[in-house]
């Protein structure tokens, strides 16, 4: 007899900072690179997730360098968005989720001593959600039983970066350095027995990553080169198991991905073109992640992958500008593929712990409207990334997965 799974999400405030940019989502239903989707109507135009030609105060998280041609003052987005979800188990019914969610965002850039030298402060995104799901098809001593699971996840992103402009060759350089609070929480029961409490877990990790880039200005063409450095995630906490007397100690690990990230655009007069090609490095987290329970996990099967992405836009002169963006972000894990156990038994999951699912290769597509009233211009953009993904029988999730994000934003900056 087949078991129903639902999917209840509760969505934490929304909370509005003083920053150069802000989008939240609940990572803990989709996670990237970042755990975020772009934020900022001109880095959605670009249809990435780590835009380097990003004109907004996003590009503190992707390329610091570019900071130096923006405008100081003043920034904001404001928008809607749309997640769903859905999961296919081959003994299990199916699962449908949708989720609506505000957008916001708001920003300042100052100067220092010179209009050589800028700096910013950034916040983006900020997760407060709880997700509950009935029924969830789980392997336990070594067989499919359904559990009713709780994650949570609170998570916070600050960037605060500095960059230098030489205008005698038009090079900029920049450094950024964002701080990263997470705190994640983990409860599972079987459905047959909801009162007795299988697995609790929790963990809590504070983290810096820099990024460091450059942007140079060549004719009417601009190049951009930008690193991400990786980051190894260890959170501490206690885990609680049913058949443990007491808790014991976490051992949660988790990896973000080194990223070298670039661009070029030229400017034809009327039409300008952009292309991204971001490398991602995968591969070098293999023997690092582990998820509180297999305490020695022997390798994750994660691999380099490239991300690629084109922009085209049109300057229609007093309609504004319209621009097209599309872009092919491809998954550093493979099929669900996660890790090998103690007993070097493969286990396949989507992703890092339950909720989170970020195997999921996805096509982003991207349109924006461009308009400047008196010193500010106004950007409306329509984002969508979307995504499937297949894992075979024999793991712990087996099944069909999809997953759809649609925004809807509008944003504000000074344009002269």
């Amino acid at each position: 007899m087949n078991s129903k799974i639902f999917f209840l999400a509760k969505v934490g405030p929304w909370m509005l900072f003083p920053s150069l940019g802000l989008a939240s989502l609940s990572s803990n239903v989709y996670a990237n690179i970042l755990g975020m989707f772009p934020g900022g109507a001109g880095c959605k135009s670009a249809a990435m997730e780590t835009a380097g030609d990003c004109l907004e105060g996003q590009t503190l998280f992707y390329n610091p360098a570019v900071m130096s041609r923006i405008q100081p003052g003043f920034s904001g987005e404001l928008g809607v968005a749309r997640l769903e979800y859905g999961y296919e188990h081959p003994a299990f019914d199916p699962v449908r989720f949708s989720l609506m969610t505000p957008m916001f965002s708001e920003g300042w850039k100052g100067l220092l001593l010179s209009d050589q030298l800028a700096w910013g402060f950034a916040v983006m995104p900020s997760s407060s959600a709880d997700l509950d799901i009935k029924g969830l098809p789980r392997r336990v001593d070594g067989n499919p039983e359904a559990l009713n699971v709780k994650a949570a996840k609170k998570q916070f992103h600050f960037a605060l970066g500095a960059s230098y402009l030489w205008p005698q060759i038009n090079l900029a350089t920049g450094l950024s350095l964002i701080y990263t609070y997470d705190h994640r929480s983990l409860r599972g029961a079987a459905v047959t027995n909801p009162a007795t409490i299988l697995v609790d877990m929790k963990g809590t990790g504070n983290f810096v990553r820099p990024v460091t880039g450059l942007s140079w200005l060549r004719d009417s063409n601009t190049f951009g080169l930008a690193y991400m450095f990786p980051l190894t995630k260890a959170f501490s906490g206690k885990t609680k198991l049913a058949t443990e007397s007491t808790p014991f100690k976490t051992e949660q690990v988790d990896y973000d991905p080194g990223v070298l990230l670039t661009n070029v655009k030229t400017n034809l007069g009327a039409v300008e073109l952009s292309g991204n090609v971001n490398r991602v490095f995968g591969a070098k987290g293999r023997g690092i992640h582990r998820d509180g329970l297999n305490r020695r996990t022997r390798e994750a099967d994660l691999h380099d992958v490239n991300h690629v992405g084109a922009r085209a836009s049109y300057n229609a002169g007093a309609y504004g500008t319209f621009a097209l963006g599309a872009a092919y972000l491809d998954s550093y894990w493979s099929d669900g593929f996660y890790y090998k156990d103690n007993d070097g038994i493969p286990h396949h999951e989507i992703g890092h712990l339950f909720g989170q699912f970020n195997a999921i290769p996805v096509r982003n597509q991207a349109f924006m409207w461009q308009k400047t009233f008196n010193e500010w211009e106004t950007n409306t953009a329509m984002f969508r990334s979307a995504g499937t993904t297949s894992v075979g029988s024999g793991g712990d999730n087996p099944g069909y997965y999809q997953i759809e994000f649609v925004s809807l934003t509008c944003s504000v900056r000074r344009a002269i």
